[in-house]
């Protein structure tokens, strides 16, 4: 009898138990979507951001980007932050912040870049214009800055139409910025602000492409890595680079420039080992003018010109010999005369001796002088011309006993 006692005690134990449990939601987390069960007291902001249940009400909100397969080849995504100009939206800004992040990374499709208060931190002064810009031009730095392949700036605002959220998101690899807009009852409409959600999460998911891992190493340590326009590091770089078709360029002063065109495929790794030549003078050799030589030379065997051979200037000579020599006997003519027609010349002895004298040397001329010229003239048009130099070689010369021996010849060439 005394078991059942014990049954009872135990039971009534339990329910005890379990009154406290049921009045906290079970293990303390709320999934049900019945909004006529949940509180109407707002929590305050984790900074994970949690999906609105009921209007000023959050439920449960996970991030589970952390976990996705490849999530190191993600693009990166940050919310800058929510311009508030009105008080009714600045009360509800933390909430919008939270909420926006999260569905954004829940995608699955991005990793996160910063949280927003490391991107003010980040942006330092350049913060307030960076969360008022609109336009790629004044997002493409701070892009840069948080390093963030998409970057969001929002805006919460009563306007013509109501309350309106306007989303920005910056493309880094196209350079574009997209625009989305919502319109809401107001900031603490539940609808609106999963609406706004819905709308983020469809713009991140179109945008979002899978990174390619590059892993470049060059032999020289200070060489700088670009890819196209975009420094990605010196030396050894590993980046991650969106798909598609890219210049690679490696470069470093007094040193060649490596080139080389890739195509990245998403989700792949691609290792480039760049090898840079060092730009220095030309080899050590005979000069360009001695080349050119040696190269006409080989073509063909050409003798020297006919005014570089002694013949001809010999036949000249001989040539004005003969000239001399013929006016010196024309002038002999006009002074041998006869005055008075006895058919005798009119010269004395000293006169004839020296007319004699005169004569001789004008036939010497003459006939030496055309000597010379004649024989300059037939060695000039008979011989041909040699171009080969002087030379002289020594060849072995072998015996019939098979005893070998040396010979000296000499090999003696020129030209008249």
């Amino acid at each position: 009898m005394r078991t059942p006692v014990v049954y009872v005690a135990g039971l009534l134990a339990l329910a005890l138990a379990a009154g406290p449990a049921r009045a906290q939601g079970g293990l303390g987390l709320d999934l049900s979507d019945d909004s006529s069960t949940q509180s109407n007291e707002q929590p305050q902001d984790t900074g994970e951001g949690t999906p609105p249940d009921s209007e000023g009400g959050m439920g449960l909100g996970l991030d589970l980007s952390s976990g996705t397969p490849g999530a190191d080849l993600q693009p990166r995504f940050a919310l800058v932050g929510l311009d508030t100009p009105e008080r009714a939206g600045a009360a509800q800004a933390k909430r919008w912040m939270g909420w926006l992040q999260s569905v954004a990374l829940r995608t699955g499709r991005v990793a996160k870049a910063s949280d927003p208060a490391e991107i003010r931190e980040q942006l330092g002064a350049d913060y307030a214009a960076a969360l008022r810009c609109e336009e790629a031009s004044c997002l493409s730095a701070p892009a840069d800055t948080v390093d963030a392949d998409l970057l969001t700036t929002a805006r919460l605002a009563l306007e013509d139409e109501g309350w309106t959220l306007r989303l920005w998101t910056y493309d880094r690899d196209r350079g574009v910025v997209e625009t989305d807009v919502v319109t809401g009852r107001k900031p603490t409409d539940s609808n609106f602000i999963r609406e706004a959600g819905a709308v983020l999460s469809k713009r991140v998911t179109d945008l979002a492409r899978q990174r390619s891992m590059l892993k470049v190493s060059s032999n020289v340590s200070q060489a700088v890595v670009r890819v196209g326009e975009r420094m990605l590091g010196v030396g050894n770089v590993e980046a991650k680079l969106p798909p598609g078709e890219v210049q690679l360029i490696v470069e470093a002063d007094e040193y060649s420039t490596y080139t080389k065109t890739l195509t990245l495929a998403p989700g792949e790794t691609q290792e480039v080992a760049a090898r840079l030549e060092l730009n220095g003078p030309a080899p050590e050799g005979p000069p360009a003018d001695a080349v050119a030589g040696v190269k006409k030379k080989s073509g063909g065997p050409s003798g020297p010109s006919v005014f570089s051979r002694p013949a001809l200037y010999t036949t000249v000579l001989g040539l004005a010999a003969v000239g001399a020599g013929v006016a010196m006997g024309m002038g002999l003519q006009g002074k041998v005369q006869d005055a008075n027609g006895d058919g005798v010349m009119d010269l004395s002895r000293t006169e004839y001796l020296a007319a004699r004298q005169q004569s001789m040397i004008s036939t010497a001329l003459m006939a030496g002088g055309g000597a010379v010229a004649g024989g300059s003239l037939l060695w000039l048009l008979i011989v041909p011309a040699r171009s080969e130099p002087v030379s002289s070689s020594v060849a072995p010369v072998s015996s019939g006993k098979g005893t070998s021996g040396t010979a000296l010849h000499f090999v003696i060439g020129g030209s008249f």
